[in-house]
């Protein structure tokens, strides 16, 4: 049987995991807010100093071209493009995360599925885009976790009406 010390030192791990996987998942949830209501130095927030955001597309959307943006100046000029409320309603929606910490605890890989909800000329509801996360996220100075890497893979997109 473990001693109390073991049991204890246990529990500390678990709650630790417990704790970095709660704040990896509230900095993805703090991204779709944020860029659903334009909320620009929050979403650029999300990512570190020198975070990058990448958007791919499968081959047959464009022979997989995407688009890369990396540190805060290009992250932040990438979103004040982006469409928002309430010009343009829509919302991030993301399911499933699987996350790995690295054995530091400091670091971790996410994968998770979203998909973008948008409404029609009529204000009837559709599906735009769906696909997949891949996430390097790690833990900064102030506690918060930031994507170190947010990879978008579009796997399927409905033109626009």
């Amino acid at each position: 049987m473990a001693s109390v010390e073991e049991r204890l030192a246990g529990l500390e791990g678990r709650v630790a995991t417990l704790e970095a996987e709660r704040g990896v998942t509230a900095n993805m949830y703090r991204y779709a807010h944020s860029i659903d209501y334009g909320l620009e130095a929050e979403w650029v927030d999300c990512f570190t100093e020198d975070g990058a955001f990448d958007m791919r597309t499968r081959p047959r959307f464009g022979a997989g071209e995407g688009q890369r943006h990396e540190g805060r100046e290009a992250l932040a000029a990438f979103i004040a493009t982006h469409t928002r409320a309430p010009e343009t309603w829509h919302k991030h929606l993301m399911a499933q995360p699987r996350i790995a910490l690295d054995a530091s605890g400091e670091r971790a890989s996410v994968e998770s599925f979203f998909l973008r909800l948008d409404e029609d000329a009529t204000g009837e509801p559709y599906v735009l885009v769906f696909g997949r996360y891949r996430d390097h996220a790690r833990r900064c100075a102030d506690g918060l976790w930031r994507f170190e890497e947010r990879i978008v893979e579009i796997e399927a997109i409905k033109p626009r009406p």
